[in-house]
């Protein structure tokens, strides 16, 4: 049978792998007996090496490691958005406003002993007090204030108790209470120690430490303007530049454009608390971006 060189190859895999009837085979070796050429390919097939199966496992463990890095630098990014969202919305249900004195505020109730208790109304959910010796040396003098909050206004009513003054029973000069609106301080108890009025400002220290982040900030990305070529000290001082930018960006959600505080510690600390998060924050999603960036192919014109 006359069979042509075309249709014996196709049938080769078959007779190799040993899958063709007999009557097949004998075709097959019937043809290869006068063809050189099919029988070429018949050797070339039956000494065919298939290649040696890849077992290093290494890029695969690089791109389950890459995969994790994302996933964990999402995770985080996430947290501590979530994070700054709630010291945020803390901050501002107990940021205080204060209130401006008035009779039914704050009341002093002195007792035989000496002790003496500031007894506040319904509407007060904090108060601060300072002491300082009087000049004379006679006892202490004490400012105070009070405000209240979001907070115990909406969901927390309790009242607050009375609290002793002097517990170590100093002695109780005077008592000032000391408005928030830039008016004279209050006397409400015992007698004037100081000549003249007196009006109780705020602290000012916050607006130094913006100055400072923003004047860092600048230095940061001045740097990165001359080491903008050294891929190195620009990851560093990028990583660097986020912490100044955190701490503005907290302060303005604490405190607005505002600086003053008559509650430094307080403000400070909240400050701080946002912070830190919202660093994590950029600094997660600086990486995330970055990432996305080297992904993104580059046109070409």
């Amino acid at each position: 049978m006359n069979i042509s060189c075309n249709m014996i190859r196709d049938i080769l895999p078959l007779y190799v792998e040993n899958l063709a009837s007999q009557d097949t085979r004998d075709l097959v070796e019937e043809h290869i007996a006068s063809c050189e050429n099919c029988k070429k390919r018949l050797e070339e097939m039956r000494t065919f090496e298939e290649p040696p199966v890849d077992t290093d496992i290494a890029p695969l463990r690089n791109i389950q490691n890459t995969l994790r890095r994302k996933k964990l630098q999402t995770i985080i990014f996430s947290v501590m958005v979530t994070l700054v969202f709630a010291v945020v919305t803390m901050a501002y249900l107990t940021t205080p406003a204060y209130i401006s004195y008035n009779e039914n505020a704050v009341s002093i109730i002195e007792k035989d002993d000496g002790t003496v208790l500031l007894n506040f109304s319904e509407e007060v959910s904090g108060f601060n007090v300072t002491e300082y010796p009087a000049a004379d040396n006679s006892g202490y003098v004490y400012d105070i204030t009070t405000w209240e909050t979001v907070w115990h206004q909406k969901i927390n009513k309790n009242n607050l108790e009375n609290t002793v003054l002097n517990p170590n029973g100093e002695t109780v000069v005077s008592i000032y209470y000391y408005n928030t609106d830039g008016s004279e301080d209050v006397l409400i108890y015992g007698d004037p120690k100081m000549d003249g009025s007196v009006i109780t400002l705020p602290r000012l220290f916050l607006s130094y430490y913006v100055l400072f982040a923003i004047g860092f900030s600048l230095i940061c990305g001045i740097g990165l303007v001359i080491f903008r070529k050294n891929e190195k000290i620009r990851n560093g001082l990028e990583k660097i530049i986020l912490l100044p930018i955190s701490y503005v960006f907290a302060h303005l959600l604490i405190k607005g454009l505002h600086s003053a505080t008559y509650l430094a510690e307080r403000d400070f600390y909240a400050i701080l608390l946002v912070t830190f998060p919202l660093y994590f924050a950029l600094l997660a999603g600086r990486n995330i971006f970055k990432k996305l960036s080297f992904k993104k192919p580059k046109s070409t014109l």
